[in-house]
């Protein structure tokens, strides 16, 4: 099953200005939401990551977190912070994702939330996870974030433009159990702003 759905608000299963303002400069002393970030070493410093060695690092990594919260679950997949059309031109990158909208008869301007089941999410998650780097044929043309979301868990894995992945939820608790089991040496954690492990 796959779904297009317009309003991104009405899909989503948390408040997106909520969100959206925990991403923003502000410190929160109590803060809403927690995250961390996954990195590959030097990427944060500008070191440029390789699609097949990020590919490498995170394609599994990110299918095995998508296993662990699976309940017969639907996953809301959308552009951070503001909708945006999800294709702009007919390149030829991306060709399951672009694959499946021509399958559907959606026009490539669509602007809204794509909801997936488990197995659709899988299936699609080289595309998905390279999305917003992948999307234009001309290198360092980046796009926006996508934003993953369980349907009823407080979890986003938020893609970034910037090759790598962030784990975010309203659970402190739920947080640290998926980034404590999916821990793996590649990678370096950074904990976003009021978030302590401690």
């Amino acid at each position: 099953m796959v779904e297009f759905i317009k309003s991104t608000k009405k899909a989503l299963p948390y408040d997106r200005e909520v969100y959206i303002d925990y991403l923003g400069d502000e410190y929160y002393d109590n803060p809403k939401w927690y995250g961390v970030s996954v990195q590959l070493p030097g990427g944060f410093e500008g070191r440029k990551i390789s699609v097949p060695e990020y590919l490498e690092a995170y394609e599994n990594w990110f299918k095995n977190i998508i296993i662990q919260l699976d309940n017969n679950s639907s996953w809301i997949v959308n552009h951070d912070k503001k909708d945006m059309a999800w294709f702009h031109y007919d390149e030829e990158t991306l060709p399951s994702l672009r694959g499946l909208v021509e399958q559907k008869n959606i026009p490539n301007k669509f602007k809204g939330a794509l909801v997936f089941t488990t197995e659709n999410l899988l299936n699609l998650s080289k595309d998905l996870i390279t999305y917003p780097f992948a999307l234009f044929k001309q290198e360092g043309l980046l796009y926006n974030d996508l934003d993953i979301s369980h349907d009823e868990l407080p979890f986003i894995v938020k893609i970034s433009a910037h090759c790598n992945i962030d784990l975010l939820s309203t659970s402190k608790e739920l947080l640290r159990k998926v980034v404590n089991e999916n821990y793996a040496s590649q990678f370096i954690l950074k904990v976003y702003k009021g978030v302590s492990f401690d």
